[in-house]
This record gives structure tokens, sequence and C-alpha cells, in this order.
């Protein structure tokens, strides 16, 4: 699933958008993807 988040967020921000997030703001990259997740658990 992270994955997918990673590829999603690269395609709608830029390329390295989440990995940057990760490494700046772990919080805010964890809420997002457990957004994600809760919104687009396949």
């Amino acid at each position: 699933m992270i994955e997918i988040f990673i590829e999603l967020t690269n395609q709608i921000f830029w390329e390295g958008y989440a990995e940057q997030l990760a490494a700046s703001n772990p919080t805010a990259f964890q809420m997002e993807l457990a957004e994600f997740t809760d919104c687009y658990n396949l």
C-alpha cells in the first residue's frame, strides 16, 4: 500500500515528494499515509 501512496503523491505533486515529506516531517507523512490507507484500502 505504501508503494501505491508514494506513486500517487509523486504523480500529484512531484517526483520524490513522499520521500522528502517522510524525511522532513515523519508525523505528517504518517498522517497522510494513514488517511490514504483508510480511504483507499484495497
